[in-house]
């Protein structure tokens, strides 16, 4: 009931405030003015509160109405009316003010209060898209020999960083967060329940497709279903496969915002399906045209796979405070563990784990991982056939394999 008063108590002043400030400051007659100020001096009121509201809260009250011409002019005043007012049109008509407000007082201030839940004018594009062509296609040196490597190998950050990722040039990796140990060591094992889903997997950029072969290209959307056929019927992994297009508005390609719809939706999937505990985000690469990244599994052409990671961090300007991953770390372990299991059983199946700013919507779970499969001189029956081996890996993952030895 008091938050039902207070909003009328605003609405009132609002309205108020927009007839006096038409007088004031619009195109009005001189003589309206003039009389309005007169009507004034004749009232007898002598609290300043409200004389000075009126008188002069009016012609400040642009800093209020308008944010970008004063973000916090005059917050710290004492005045009873004008700081209630200027909260309420924070709150309810530029909230844009105040989460700025709030992000400026400090990280730890922001992150307790926000949480992590970011208006949308705050949220990732895809001007940073991962289908940007890459000066280091994040090839990795083929063996066709499995190996499994040593806690004291993965301990070193040098080394972890040599062989298994790119970082892009944009971006930055820190120790702290590529602490082999403690990634590989991060439990992830998870059993499916009796009849309910434990993978979810979907396309933020629907639209990419592969190499036509006989007129056809086929499309990512198929690699998923690839993938969701193999976990159910080979390892009964019951799979939730998101077919949407997210990158398509109105039939035109359109990536602006493919991150934000496709988040939206893996998030209300997630609500709905809270046995869900892997979200996959398939897509498929852009490269140089004289790349074609495959290599030959169980004699049959398969296109090689990178797993993708988004740390919310840009070498140049430091973290991305308003796209705070709190799964990042299990984010980097997921990908981590699955390229060492792979580097045992399928060596030349991916390319080295790549890095890069931003948070790609990996925020969500911890066991979320955005996979690169093939690019676009690859068929779409290679990157189908790179489905095996991937769902053979999450399989062994899930069920508790471990990716080092002692």
């Amino acid at each position: 009931m008091r938050e039902k008063n207070l909003k009328t108590i605003e609405g009132l002043l609002f309205v108020l405030f927009v007839l006096l400030w038409g007088l004031f400051l619009s195109g009005g007659s001189g003589k309206v003015k003039r009389r309005t100020l007169s009507l004034w001096e004749s009232v007898p009121i002598h609290t300043e509160v409200f004389r000075e509201f009126f008188e002069n809260g009016i012609q400040k009250g642009k800093y209020g109405i308008a944010p970008i011409l004063g973000y916090d002019t005059y917050g710290g005043e004492k005045r009873l009316l004008l700081p209630f007012f200027r909260n309420g049109m924070q709150t309810e008509l530029f909230p844009i003010q105040r989460f700025a407000l709030d992000y400026w007082k400090g990280k730890g201030y922001y992150k307790a209060k926000y949480s992590d839940n970011v208006p949308g004018y705050f949220t990732e594009s895809d001007d940073q898209s991962v289908e940007e062509k890459k000066k280091d296609p994040g090839k990795m040196k083929q063996t066709g020999t499995g190996r499994t490597y040593t806690i004291k190998e993965l301990a070193s950050y040098s080394f972890l960083l040599e062989h298994f990722y790119i970082v892009d040039e944009t971006t930055s990796m820190t120790k702290q967060e590529l602490n082999g140990i403690k990634l590989v060591k991060t439990d992830l094992s998870a059993k499916p329940g009796k009849g309910e889903p434990l993978v979810l997997i979907y396309h933020t950029h629907g639209s990419e497709t592969y190499k036509k072969v006989n007129g056809e290209e086929g499309s990512v959307i198929e690699v998923g279903t690839a993938l969701q056929k193999e976990l159910e019927t080979v390892y009964g992994i019951k799979t939730i496969h998101d077919t949407s297009v997210y990158d398509m508005v109105d039939g035109q390609l359109d990536r602006n915002a493919a991150y934000n719809f496709a988040g939206d939706s893996v998030e209300a999937a997630l609500k709905k399906n809270p046995s869900v505990k892997v979200v996959i985000d398939l897509h498929r690469d852009s490269v140089e045209s004289s790349i074609h990244l495959r290599t030959k599994i169980n004699g049959k052409s398969t296109a090689q796979i990178m797993f993708f990671n988004g740390v919310s961090r840009l070498a140049k300007k430091g973290d991305i405070g308003y796209l705070y991953n709190p799964n990042k770390e299990g984010n980097l372990a997921f990908s981590l563990q699955m390229q060492l299991l792979c580097g045992k059983y399928y060596p030349d199946l991916t390319r080295k784990i790549y890095i890069k700013g931003y948070r790609y919507n990996l925020h969500l779970v911890k066991r979320a991982m955005l996979v690169e499969v093939g690019a676009q001189n690859n068929t779409v029956k290679e990157a189908e056939n790179a489905m095996k081996p991937l769902a053979e890996m999450l399989y062994r993952l899930l069920s508790g394999e471990k990716s080092y030895k002692k």
